[in-house]
C-alpha cells in the first residue's frame, strides 16, 4: 500500500521540529538522565528540576534564590502505555522570548503498534510541556500540555495528528501546539493548524497563534515577483479556475469568498497578530496553464481591523514564489494588482500564504485596550490564463480536436458553473467525436437536474439510430445472405445509460415522457432504463404506453413492465393497478399484459386473484384471452388458488382450441396437482398437445414430482404406437426421467428397434439413467453394431458405462485409441463416448490403457478428455 502524501511529507513540518531533535542530542542518552535536569530561574519565574526514571517523571519547582533539588518533588502521572517508553525519553530545555524557560519531555515510540486506543507507531512520540510557575504563583510544576505527536488518527484523507513545534526567533523560541491534517495542507506541504502558543507572560497556552509553515530554506529559494498596480479593473473571466478548498483560519469561516468573483466579499485571517503563515488553498485544473494572478486586496466596505499584506507566497506542489506588493493596498480603495508569472504553470493545487503585512495604526501595541485586532485581508484572487476574455460559447468551440488546448477548455467549462454546462449542451452536436467526448465530461460534472434532459435525449436518439439499417443495401440484403457482425456498441448511448443510472429516480420524469411520446426504439430504450432506476414510476407509465404499441415494441415494453414489477419498491403501485376499478379502466389487452408481466409474483400480489377471475370469468372469452391467461392461471395455481387450478384443468381437458390446450400443458408442469390431467393430455387427439403434455411430464419427473399411477404404462403406449417421431422421442425422455419401472424399461428396450435414430438415442439415455442391467445385452448390441447410427452407438456406450459393464472395457479402449488417428467424425464421437465410459468404470489399469493418448502428438481435445477420464471419480465398484 502506498503511503499518503500527508505521512510521506510530514517531516517537512518544519525545520522547527528539527530544532527539538537537535537540542535533544545535547543531553546524551537516556541513561544520563538518571540525574536531574535543572532549568535555572529566570526573571519572574522559579527554577525547575526534572528527572525521568523508568517508573515515572519527577519534577519540583524551587524559589529563585534556592538551589533546586528533587527532594520532595512531585511524581507526575503518565498514561499506562507511556510508562514503558520512559527509558528512552529525553528532556529538552527551551528558552522562550524574554528568558523564561520550559522543558519538553519526549518519549519516542518507534516500532510500537498504533491505534486509536494505543497510539504511538512509527516515528510518533509522547510529549509533555512542563514549566515552573511564575514567581509568587505557587510551587507546583505546571503541565502545559501532554499527548501523542506524529500519530495520525482518522480515515484516510481526513486523518489528523497533534504536533509540538519550536520556532527559533532572534531571542529565544516560540513553542506551539497544533494539529497536522491531511485535508488542510499547502498543496501537499504539511501545515500546523488550530495552533496555540505558550505565552511567556502567563506561562499558559493561548489559542489563535499563527505559524509560518513554509520551511525557511524553501522560502529563501522562492522566486521573487513584484505585483503591479492596475489602473483599470481587468475584465472578469467567464470562469473561475481557482476554487478554495481549505484555509488555516478565516473570520466567520468565510474563506470561499476569496475567489467568488465578488470584490465586495473577502477572506480575512483569524489569528492573533498579523497572520504570518495563514493561508488559503485552491484547487485548480492542471490541464490549464496559469500565466499570472489578479489580486484585489481591500473590499469596498473594508473590514474591521483590516490590513493589507506586504509580501505573500504563492505555492504549487513543486514551486514557490514570493510576491511583493508595491504599496499599502488598504490605503488604495478598489485598487487591483497583477502578478505575472515567469512562465506558465500547470498545477491541480495553488495556495496563497501570508508573510509580512502593513499593520494598521495602533496594532503594534497589543496590550492597549483600544488596539484594533489585525485582520490581514484579501478580497479576490483570480487566475490569469490564455483563455481570458473568452465566453463559454468560445470555449465549447475550442473542444474540437481533443488536443491539449481542447482539454484546457474542457477543464475551464467544467468550472464555469451552469453557463458552461448550458454552453456544452448547446454546442454538442456541432463538435467532432473528440470534442463530444470532452463535452460529455463537462456535462458529467453537472447536477442531475441539468444532466438528465441531455442524456435522456441522447438515449432516445442513439436508440433510434441503432435501430435503423446501416444502409439501403443492407436493408435489401437477400434473406440467405450471411448475417453481418453485430455493430460496435455506440459509446454515446452507453455513456448516456451510465449517467441516467447514476442519477437514478431523478431521471424518471424525462424517461416517462420518452416512453409516452418517443418513437418505437426510443420508447423501448427509455422503458428499460425507467424500469431499472424507478420501478414504481415505471409501472403506470408503461401501462399507459402499451395500448398504442404493436409487435416487438409491445413485447419489449411488457418485458420492461415485468422487470419493474419484480422490484420490491414497485409492490404498492402494482397492488394499486390490479384493483378492479383501476384495472377495468384500462383496455383488456393491457390488463392481460399486466397479469402476464407479474409472472410467478402474481400469486403474492394482493388483488391479483380477483383481477384474474374478472378476466377468466367473462362470457364468450376470445381465443387470445384464453391463450394468454394460461400462464397467470399457473402462477396462481402454484400459489394455492383453487379457482385458477380449476381454470387451467378445464383448459387442458376441454378447451376447443388445441393451441389453448397446448399452452395449458406447457405451463402446467410446475403444478403438481395437474399431473393426472397432463397424463390424460398425453393422449390428446392433437399431436402438438400430446407433445407438450409429455414434455411437461418429463419436466415434472426431472424436478422430482411424483407422477400418478399408470404413468409409465401410458407413456409406454405412446412410445410404442404414436405415429409422430417427436412424440415417441418425448415419451422416451419422460420415461427416462421417471424412477425405473419394469413396464417403463421394457418399453425403452422395445424402442431400440424404433425406425427413428432419435427415439433410439432417447431410449438408450433412459436405460442408462435407470442402470437397467437386466437389458445390458440389448444395449451392448447397439454399441457393437457397426451399421448403427454413430450417435446411437455413442449413447449406447455411455449407457453401458452407467451400467458399469466391465466386459466392454477392451472395446472402449480400442475406440478411444482409434480416435487419435480417426478415419472420420464417427471415430471421434465414439472415442469421446468410450473415454467417458472408461472414466465411469475406471478399471485398475486405466493409466496404462490411456497412456498413448497422453503423448504430445495426441490432438489437444482428445488428450484433455483422456486426462479427465483418469481424474474422474469411479462410479462402479471393482
Amino acid at each position: 500500500m502506498s503511503r499518503s502524501p500527508f505521512r510521506s511529507r510530514r517531516p517537512r513540518i518544519g525545520a522547527a521540529v528539527g530544532v527539538i531533535a537537535a537540542s535533544s542530542t545535547l543531553l546524551g542518552n537516556a541513561a544520563a538522565q538518571v540525574a536531574p535536569v535543572v532549568l535555572p530561574h529566570a526573571a519572574g519565574q522559579q527554577a525547575l528540576a526534572v528527572r525521568i526514571d523508568p517508573g515515572g517523571i519527577t519534577a519540583r519547582a524551587c524559589p529563585a534564590a534556592a538551589a533546586c533539588a528533587l527532594d520532595g518533588g512531585k511524581v507526575l502521572a503518565v498514561p499506562s502505555e507511556v510508562a514503558p517508553l520512559l527509558g528512552s525519553a529525553r528532556v529538552v530545555p527551551i528558552t522562550l522570548p524574554g528568558g523564561k524557560r520550559l522543558a519538553k519531555i519526549e518519549a519516542p515510540a518507534a516500532g510500537k503498534p498504533a491505534s486509536a486506543s494505543a497510539p504511538g507507531a512509527g516515528s510518533g512520540s509522547w510529549a509533555m510541556l512542563l514549566a515552573a510557575p511564575l514567581a509568587g504563583k505557587g510551587t507546583e510544576p505546571i503541565v502545559l500540555w501532554s499527548g501523542w505527536t506524529g500519530v495520525a488518527i482518522g480515515e484516510h484523507g481526513e486523518a489528523r495528528s497533534d504536533a509540538v513545534v519550536v520556532e527559533p526567533l532572534g531571542s529565544g523560541s516560540r513553542v506551539l501546539v497544533g494539529q497536522l491534517r491531511e485535508d488542510v495542507t499547502i498543496c501537499g506541504r504539511p501545515a500546523l493548524v488550530g495552533a496555540s502558543e505558550v505565552d511567556p507572560r502567563t506561562m499558559t497556552l493561548v489559542k489563535g497563534a499563527s505559524f509560518q509553515n513554509l520551511p525557511a530554506e524553501e522560502r529563501r529559494a522562492a522566486g521573487k515577483l513584484a505585483a503591479e498596480r492596475r489602473e483599470a479593473d481587468a475584465a472578469a473571466p467567464a470562469f473561475r479556475l481557482l476554487r478554495p478548498t481549505a484555509a488555516s483560519s478565516a473570520v466567520g469561516k468565510r474563506f470561499a469568498e476569496i475567489a467568488d468573483g465578488d470584490p465586495k466579499t473577502a477572506w480575512s485571517e483569524g489569528k492573533v497578530g498579523a497572520g504570518r503563515g495563514e493561508f488559503v488553498s485552491f484547487s485548480s485544473a492542471d490541464e490549464v496553464g496559469i500565466t499570472g494572478l489578479g489580486l484585489r486586496i481591500k473590499p469596498p466596505d473594508g473590514v474591521e481591523g483590516g490590513a493589507a499584506p506586504r509580501t505573500l507566497f504563492v505555492a504549487t506542489p513543486d514551486r514557490l514564489f514570493q510576491v511583493s506588493l508595491p504599496e499599502d493596498a488598504w490605503l488604495k480603495d478598489s485598487a487591483g494588482y497583477e502578478v505575472k508569472l515567469p512562465e506558465e504553470i500547470r498545477a491541480s493545487c495553488l495556495a496563497v500564504v501570508l508573510d509580512e503585512a502593513y499593520a494598521p495604526r495602533g496594532a503594534e501595541d497589543r496590550g492597549a485596550p483600544s488596539a484594533p485586532e489585525v485582520r490581514v485581508t484579501i478580497a479576490e484572487v483570480t487566475a490569469r490564463t490564455a483563455f481570458d476574455g473568452q465566453g463559454p460559447g468560445t470555449l465549447v468551440g475550442a473542444l474540437a480536436g481533443g488536443g491539449e488546448r481542447s482539454r484546457a477548455a474542457a477543464a475551464l467549462l467544467a468550472r464555469s458553473g451552469p453557463e458552461g454546462i448550458d454552453a456544452a449542451i448547446a454546442g454538442y452536436d456541432k463538435l467532432d467525436a473528440a470534442g463530444r467526448q470532452l463535452a460529455r465530461g463537462v456535462i458529467d460534472a453537472a447536477p442531475c437536474a441539468a444532466q438528465i434532459p441531455f442524456f435522456t435525449a441522447r438515449l432516445a436518439s442513439g436508440a433510434a439510430a441503432a435501430a435503423r439499417p446501416t444502409s439501403g443495401a443492407a436493408a435489401a440484403a437477400p434473406a440467405r445472405a450471411p448475417r453481418a457482425a453485430a455493430p460496435e456498441p455506440d459509446p454515446e448511448l452507453h455513456h448516456a445509460r451510465d449517467r441516467i443510472r447514476r442519477c437514478g429516480r431523478a431521471a424518471a420524469p424525462a424517461l416517462a415522457e420518452i416512453v409516452k411520446e418517443g418513437g418505437a426504439a426510443a420508447k423501448v430504450a427509455a422503458a428499460g432504463e425507467l424500469a431499472l432506476v424507478a420501478p414504481a414510476e415505471a409501472i403506470p407509465a408503461l401501462l399507459d404506453a402499451l395500448p398504442g404499441a404493436r409487435g416487438a415494441t409491445r413485447r419489449d415494453l411488457r418485458a420492461a413492465l415485468a422487470l419493474a414489477s419484480r422490484n420490491g419498491r414497485a409492490a404498492p403501485v402494482v397492488e394499486e393497478e390490479v384493483q378492479m376499478e383501476r384495472l377495468r379502466a384500462r383496455p383488456e389487452d393491457t390488463q392481460l399484459d399486466l397479469l402476464r408481466a407479474l409472472g410467478p409474483a402474481l400469486g403474492r400480489v394482493r388483488g391479483g386473484s380477483a383481477a384474474f377471475q374478472a378476466l377468466a370469468s367473462a362470457a364468450s372469452a376470445p381465443f387470445a384471452r384464453r391463450y394468454l391467461l394460461q400462464a397467470p392461471a399457473a402462477a396462481l395455481a402454484r400459489a394455492g388458488e383453487a379457482s385458477a387450478e380449476a381454470y387451467l384443468r378445464a383448459s387442458l381437458r376441454k378447451d376447443a382450441d388445441p393451441h389453448v390446450r397446448l399452452r395449458a400443458a406447457e405451463v402446467a408442469a410446475e403444478v403438481p396437482a395437474l399431473a393426472p390431467d397432463l397424463l390424460a393430455a398425453a393422449s390428446d387427439p392433437d399431436v402438438r398437445v400430446r407433445e407438450a403434455a409429455i414434455v411437461a411430464l418429463s419436466r415434472a419427473a426431472s424436478a422430482g414430482a411424483k407422477l400418478p399411477a399408470g404413468a409409465a404404462e401410458a407413456l409406454a403406449a405412446r412410445l410404442a404406437s404414436d405415429p409422430w417421431t417427436f412424440v415417441r422421442g418425448g415419451a422416451a425422455l419422460a420415461i427416462g426421467a421417471m424412477p425405473a419401472t419394469l413396464a417403463g424399461d421394457r418399453a425403452l428396450v422395445g424402442a431400440l428397434a424404433d425406425r427413428s435414430p432419435e427415439v433410439r438415442r432417447h431410449a438408450l439415455d433412459g436405460l442408462g439413467a435407470h442402470r437397467a442391467t437386466a437389458h445390458i445385452e440389448a444395449v451392448r448390441d447397439r454399441a457393437e453394431d457397426k451399421a448403427e447410427d454413430v450417435e446411437v452407438r455413442a449413447r449406447a456406450i455411455l449407457a453401458l458405462g452407467a451400467m458399469c459393464d466391465a466386459s466392454s472395457v477392451d472395446l472402449w479402449t480400442r475406440l478411444a485409441l482409434r480416435a487419435k488417428a480417426p478415419i472420420g467424425e464417427g471415430d471421434q464421437r465414439l472415442g469421446s463416448a468410450a473415454l467417458a465410459a472408461l472414466g465411469a468404470v475406471h478399471p485398475a489399469d486405466l493409466p496404462a490403457r490411456l497412456k498413448p493418448l497422453l503423448d504430445k502428438d495426441t490432438p489437444h481435445g482428445l488428450r484433455e478428455a483422456a486426462r479427465a477420464a483418469l481424474s474422474a471419480a469411479p462410479q462402479c465398484r471393482r
